[in-house]
């Protein structure tokens, strides 16, 4: 199933939680991403010839009582009521599990899989949103693994009424690996394969893709918080080449020709450096050089608004190319 598949079933998943009515603004586009002591976001206009940064900014805030003022105050500052927002779930808000294609028929399939995620989280599935898509099929067989994503439906309830309040429209709800994807994308012209590891304070995301499509994703956990020693880029080297295996495998692709790193907490650079040493192969921090961007804004938004800039970069049916 393409990516644009997954969106719209996903988006019918979470409607509940969307704006009924649309915004106007359609190629224009706010991301925000929220954590427990800081909001961020990014507005750019996207049509299908550029990319154009109107806005970046980070907000941090103590408490989650204050969340709805803060949000509030950043539609007023910079005329948000009417641009589509798209809500980029942090890695605490979601869990995403690749499973083996179960043996039931297609109309019994998403209760068959509700039953096989039960068993691997923490609260009653009644409590969940669940959805799933398919991985590109293995070579020589037509075996679809899925990507089941599972959020507590509270959680999600919760916020888009804060959002409503501030006077947000929430249009989509989107998560980090597709946003990784979406700047993988970037760099797809050609037959290489892409492998992007983000990492987080206390996780890395190691995708996998292919001509654009998402072949391989996993949450690796750290267990460290602080810089890496050269015990944990050979251990966490270890598992990248165990997956990079794994992709080999089961779908017959050459190993990723492009290594990209990137971080808000960590040096990238640095860890590109080791990571190279550790894989035998070039790892670059991830550029934004194939997006005509104001330079001089560039080193903030590889560094701070990435994932942000990945998320608002996502297709949309709607995309028109404007005549301004």
């Amino acid at each position: 199933m393409r990516i644009g598949n997954y969106i719209r079933e996903f988006q019918r998943q979470i409607a509940p939680f969307l704006m009924k009515k649309l915004p106007q603004m359609i190629t224009h586009r706010c991301c925000i991403k929220i954590s427990p002591k800081e909001v961020s976001l990014i507005h750019i206009e996207k049509t299908k010839d550029q990319v154009k940064l109107f806005m970046s900014e980070s907000i941090v805030y103590d408490g989650a009582n204050n969340l709805l003022l803060v949000l509030a105050n950043i539609v007023n500052k910079h005329k948000l009521q009417f641009i589509p927002v798209y809500w980029l779930l942090s890695p605490e808000d979601y869990q995403i599990f690749l499973i083996e294609s179960l043996p039931v028929k297609p109309e019994e399939f998403r209760d068959a899989l509700g039953w096989h995620i039960k068993s691997l989280i923490s609260y009653p599935l009644e409590e969940a949103v669940l959805d799933y898509f398919k991985l590109p099929a293995k070579t020589a067989q037509n075996n679809h693994m899925v990507a089941a994503v599972v959020a507590r439906k509270s959680h999600l309830a919760k916020m888009a009424g804060i959002f409503h309040e501030s006077g947000l429209s929430l249009t989509a709800i989107d998560i980090p690996e597709l946003a990784l994807r979406n700047l993988s994308a970037l760099y797809e012209i050609d037959e290489k394969s892409t492998a992007f590891i983000y990492f987080n304070e206390r996780l890395a995301i190691l995708n996998i893709t292919h001509d654009k499509h998402l072949y391989f994703t996993r949450h690796i956990n750290l267990t460290i918080t602080n810089e890496f020693q050269d015990k944990d880029y050979e251990q966490f080297g270890l598992d990248i080449l165990r997956y990079f295996d794994y992709y080999q495998s089961q779908w017959r692709h050459p190993n990723p020709g492009r290594i990209f790193v990137a971080s808000e907490k960590r040096n990238a650079v640095e860890m590109a450096s080791f990571l190279s040493d550790y894989l035998l192969v070039s790892v670059e921090p991830f550029s934004l050089k194939p997006l005509d961007i104001d330079r001089t804004k560039v080193d903030l938004l590889e560094k701070k608004y990435l994932l942000t800039l990945g998320c608002a970069l996502r297709e949309e049916e709607r995309d028109v190319k404007t005549g301004n």
